[in-house]
Formats: structure tokens, sequence, C-alpha cells
């Protein structure tokens, strides 16, 4: 059986990340000007692609998780919407020719990219697969969320509450940053307690390969794409050295 990359994530992804809408409003903006279909990469539990679907637009879903995508999947039976989710990661896949107006990469999924060279064959990637005019967005942490080694082994208690079926759990983060390679190495806890007080924890590591504002441009020159627009926030704020998030706006270079 292959390993789930996600599956210790899956049962808890919901109730940490549902609540989380300041990117639904800028995703929607963009998906209305297009009337081509929507791909989201590393749709995870359907938070983004369902929303996207039940505003009327044609929307896949990829995702290496399968844990991920049952949920995904059963969100949208459940509000009787019809969006087609592919178990895969964009490498492994072979994605439409230029048939998708809008490419969304939310919350940090391009990290997951293990180097610069597999963050440049996906960005190709994704290149072939937009339409003549379309718009890949990639949401990246900014400058004011970077790398931070001074707190590397620190316990951080990231979330409190519980799940869908009222299983109360807290989730713990503890990070080594290297800059050196500009990578995060995450690791993930999360803390259930049973009735009769005895103390589960699955436990999840992800690595996260960093990149800053000019590393992404010469990337996207790369692939064979312009950045069309950068800014700092969901309300297309400029970005500064405070700036949390980094959204990065880009469109296939004219032939």
């Amino acid at each position: 059986m292959q390993h789930d990359p996600y599956g210790a994530d899956a049962a808890f992804y919901d109730a940490i990340h549902d609540g989380f809408r300041d990117d639904i409003d800028l995703w929607l903006a963009y998906a209305g000007r297009t009337d081509r279909p929507v791909l989201e990469v590393g749709c995870g539990t359907g938070r983004i692609a369902v929303e996207l679907a039940a505003h009327g637009h044609e929307v896949t879903g990829i995702d290496p998780s399968p844990a991920m995508l049952a949920r995904a999947r059963r969100k949208a039976e459940e509000r009787g919407l019809d969006v087609r989710f592919i178990e895969g990661r964009v490498l492994d896949l072979a994605l439409d020719r230029g048939r998708y107006g809008l490419i969304v990469l939310p919350l940090d999924v391009f990290l997951y990219c293990r180097d610069g060279d597999e963050q440049r064959w996906t960005l190709s990637a994704l290149a072939e697969a937009l339409s003549f005019d379309g718009v890949l967005a990639i949401d990246l942490p900014g400058p004011g969320a970077w790398l931070d080694p001074s707190t590397n082994g620190q316990p951080v208690l990231a979330f409190a509450g519980e799940t869908d079926e009222g299983i109360r759990f807290e989730c713990w983060h503890v990070h080594e940053d290297d800059l050196a390679e500009q990578v995060r190495t995450l690791r993930v806890a999360y803390e259930t307690v049973d009735d009769d007080g005895t103390v589960r924890r699955r436990t999840a590591v992800h690595r996260l390969r960093y990149v800053g504002r000019w590393e992404m441009e010469y990337l996207l020159e790369a692939a064979g794409l312009d950045l069309a627009d950068l800014f700092g926030d969901y309300d297309l704020s400029p970005l500064t050295g405070g700036s949390e998030r980094m959204l990065v706006i880009a469109r296939r270079r004219p032939a």
C-alpha cells in the first residue's frame, strides 16, 4: 500500500482550516475573470475547490493524499456539486495542455516541491496547462513569516479544538529551520485524550522549501511565465518587509 504523506493530518485538517476564509473571496474574484475550468493544486479536503464549484465554476482539484481527497469528495457530494478530484502530484500527472483559465496553489502548497529544480519543473508543467490568457496564483509565506532558526525546537500549540466527530485534540508544531537550504522541517503532533485519560498522539513530518521574491521571479522566467502582480495580503496590499503572505500572480509568456 502506498504511503499517504498526509494520512495523519487528514482527520484533523478541517477542524483547523475550515474556519479560514481570508483567501476565498480573492480566488473567487480571479475565477470570475475566466470562463475556462479552474485547477487547484494541493486541494486537501476541498476547502477552496468546493467553494469555487458552489459558485458555478468547473473545478479540478489534485492532491497526493487519498485520505484528504476522500474528505473532499464527501464534502462535494453532500452539497450536490460535481468536482473532479485526482490523486497525485503535478509532475506525476498528464495535465491537459491549455485547459485552465486559473490555476491556484494555495497556502504554502508550492513549498512542498523538494528543491529549486522541482519548483521550476512544476511551474513549467503548470504553464503548459494554462490557457493563453490564463492566470497562475501562488500563495507563499511573506518576509514577515520567513524561516526563523532562533525558535528551532520550541513546541508551539498551533490549535486546540475538536473535530466534526466530536474528538477533542491539540495540535503542536515544532520546526527546524535551515537558512542555508531554505528548508523548514515541520513536525506536527495531534494529541487526543481517551475517556480513561489515555493520551494518544499522531505525528506527521513536513518538509517545506521556502522561496523569496526574486528567486520566485527567476523560477517563473525559467518556466516560461511572466510575473503579472505581487501582493502582500489577500486584500491586494503591497508586499512589504512585514507582510505575512506573498501572493504571486503570473501569466504565460506570449509566444
